[in-house]
């Protein structure tokens, strides 16, 4: 069987300067795959090319079919994808943000949904614990429930493949856990789930797979056991860890210079 998700030698060039070399790379449906790597490593950029956000060489193959030989309509529904930042310009209410992500599957009045749309935004709404926030204008919320908001309008497009860069940026220690743990479900109904972090105890805990990055290739791909040694930390961060066993993966806080 085909895997859902097949990079054969992607690379991208941004300014004259190529950020990802070669990068090949082959993903599972039901997966929660953690993107990791130093600042600068073309994690953003990997992502980017994975929803055709950018122009890149090589082959990007979802479920069989070239993203290239996809239409916008058809990639809208295979893909959702989380940008950083979580940036809004207009001040439509939070629900009707969420009920964007129904938009590639012909929604296109957030106050004129059929039942099977609507109950998609209010469970997205749920899961991310934003539903107090539906009749507040996007504009007016923090950044960390705007996140929330910005995520709950991914997890109402029902798409297979989520890209997630940077998640749980902005957000308080409690919806870090929250939103991750949501990403996981979401890989467990099925979805192949593709998030950027640089939580790395979330990672080790969380995670299906680890990809590891350095300087716009892949430096290592397998399960947290096998990916978070302490001789990469060293080799890719420049760091040393602290560790302590548990039965999920263990904690692991950087604590010094390598």
């Amino acid at each position: 069987m085909m895997p859902p998700l097949t990079l054969e030698r992607v690379g991208v060039s941004l300014g004259g300067k190529t950020v990802l070399h070669e990068v090949s790379l082959a993903l599972q449906p039901a997966r929660l795959v953690a993107l990791l790597g130093p600042n600068g490593a073309g994690k953003t950029t990997l992502l980017r090319a994975m929803a055709g956000l950018v122009p890149a060489t090589g082959e990007i193959i979802l479920d069989g079919t070239s993203l290239q030989q996809l239409d916008r309509p058809a990639r809208a529904r295979r893909i959702a994808y989380l940008p950083q930042g979580h940036q809004v310009h207009w001040p439509l209410s939070a629900r009707e943000i969420v009920a964007l992500g129904r938009y590639p599957h012909g929604v296109t009045d957030p106050t004129r949904m059929n039942e099977a749309d609507g109950l998609a935004v209010e469970t997205a709404m749920a899961r991310t614990e934003c539903s107090p926030l539906a009749d507040r204008a996007v504009t007016t919320l923090s950044g960390g429930e705007r996140a929330r908001v910005m995520l709950a309008r991914v997890l109402a497009t029902g798409a297979p493949l989520i890209l997630a860069d940077e998640p749980t940026a902005s957000l308080d220690p409690r919806h870090q856990i929250a939103v991750m743990q949501e990403l996981k479900a979401e890989s467990r109904s099925g979805a192949l789930v593709i998030a950027v972090t640089h939580d790395l105890t979330l990672a080790s805990r969380l995670a299906d797979e680890i990809v590891l990055m350095d300087a716009g290739r892949i430096v290592a791909h397998g399960t947290p056991a096998e990916v978070l040694t302490d001789e990469r930390f060293a080799a890719i961060y420049g760091i040393r860890v602290l560790r302590h066993p548990t039965e999920d993966g263990g904690v692991i806080a950087p604590w010094d210079l390598a």
